[in-house]
Order: C-alpha cells, then sequence, then structure tokens
C-alpha cells in the first residue's frame, strides 16, 4: 500500500509542477506584443485551461503526502482524520470544477473566492502545524520542514492569484486597445510579481520533493 500512496504522490507532483510550466510559458507569450491581440488571448486562454491541473494537484498532495507518511510509520494519524483529509480535498475539487466548468462568471468568481479562501486557510494551517512538528514533537525533521515547505507553497499561491488578478484586468483592457504601449508595459509590470510567485511555488515543490527523496 505504501508504494501506491507513493506512486499516487509523485504523479500529483509531476502533473502540478509539469504542467504548471506550461502555465508560465502562456503567461510570458501572451506578454508578445508582436502577435495578433486574437492570438494573445487564446495562449493566455490555454494556459487558464492548464491551470486547472495544477490546481486540482494541489487540493490532493496534502492527504496523499499524509496517506504516505502514515504508511510509512512516519506518522500516526486515525482513519478518521485522514478520512476528513479526503473529504476536504474532495469538496474542494467539486468547488474548483464547478467554476473550471460553468458558462457563468458569477459561479466562476465565486469558486475562485473560495478556493483563495481555502489556500489562505491551508497556507496558515499547514505552516503552524510544520512549526508544531518541527518544535514539538519526535517527528523527523526532513518531514516537519517538507509540511513547512508545502505550506510555503501555499503562501505563494495565494500571493498568484492577488498579483495575477491586477495582470488580468491590464490584459482585458489590452482587447480594445491592443497597440497601447502603455498599456502593454503595464501589463508586463503586473506580470512580474507573478513570476516571482510561480517560481516560489517551483523552488519550495523540488524542495519538498527532495526532502522527501534524500531524507
Amino acid at each position: 500500500m505504501t508504494s501506491l500512496w507513493l506512486y499516487l504522490h509523485i504523479l500529483l507532483l509531476v502533473f502540478w509542477v509539469g504542467t504548471d510550466v506550461g502555465v508560465f510559458i502562456a503567461a510570458r507569450w501572451s506578454e508578445k506584443t508582436t502577435l495578433s491581440i486574437e492570438t494573445r488571448q487564446t495562449v493566455l486562454q490555454l494556459g487558464m485551461v492548464l491551470d486547472r491541473l495544477p490546481r486540482s494537484a494541489l487540493t490532493l498532495i496534502m492527504p496523499s503526502g499524509c496517506q504516505l507518511a502514515n504508511a510509512s510509520g512516519w506518522l500516526n494519524l486515525s482513519d478518521s482524520v485522514l478520512g476528513g483529509m479526503w473529504a476536504f480535498a474532495a469538496i474542494w475539487l467539486v468547488i474548483l470544477w464547478r467554476g473550471f466548468l460553468s458558462p457563468d462568471p458569477t459561479v466562476q468568481e465565486q469558486s475562485a473566492k473560495i478556493n483563495w479562501g481555502l489556500n489562505l486557510i491551508l497556507a496558515l494551517g499547514v505552516s503552524a502545524v510544520g512549526i508544531y512538528l518541527l518544535t514539538s514533537t519526535t517527528t523527523p525533521d526532513w518531514l516537519a520542514l517538507k509540511i513547512l515547505a508545502v505550506g510555503a507553497i501555499f503562501c505563494a499561491g495565494v500571493a498568484l492569484d492577488l498579483f495575477f488578478k491586477p495582470a488580468v484586468d491590464i490584459f482585458l483592457a489590452l482587447g480594445a486597445t491592443p497597440d497601447d504601449a502603455e498599456l502593454n508595459a503595464a501589463y508586463q509590470r503586473a506580470l512580474s510579481p507573478v513570476y516571482i510567485a510561480v517560481l516560489a511555488i517551483y523552488a519550495f515543490a523540488l524542495i519538498a520533493a527532495a526532502l522527501g527523496v534524500f531524507k
């Protein structure tokens, strides 16, 4: 059973980081003023579709990781706690995909706000658990640090969504005046902190993976 949880955990990391690279590249291409605005819109829209996979994988990282740690004897969580984590992840997935698939902008916005709130809760909660495990228990340091790295990923995700909203608003305005140099420059500036947040997510994901492999 341990091998099954390890396999699932690795698959989630691959889908998460791998598809997120595609989102990063799509955002970069959407900046290109040499492309038509229709092409730029299509590229960014494709990036948003790809973004569904890393967001979905993120909801499952914690329960799959805790199942793996439990099966390996590094944590001692009850079946009810693990079941609650999976139920929480399932509800989160439903909320996400309801927003992804709904043609109603109100539903999409509502889903995005709930997702951001859940990310914030996990950012604070997972980080607190990591600090507690590192300082107050006999949990292996590598595992506590890995949980802290995942908490940092949630924190970066919260920042990412905050930074991305202004960039999207500017990009929508570009639809009417795609050759506006000042607006294009503003779009590029707005994306700069987004890229920093994305790179932070990659860095913390690689750290978390390394802690799990080289323990």
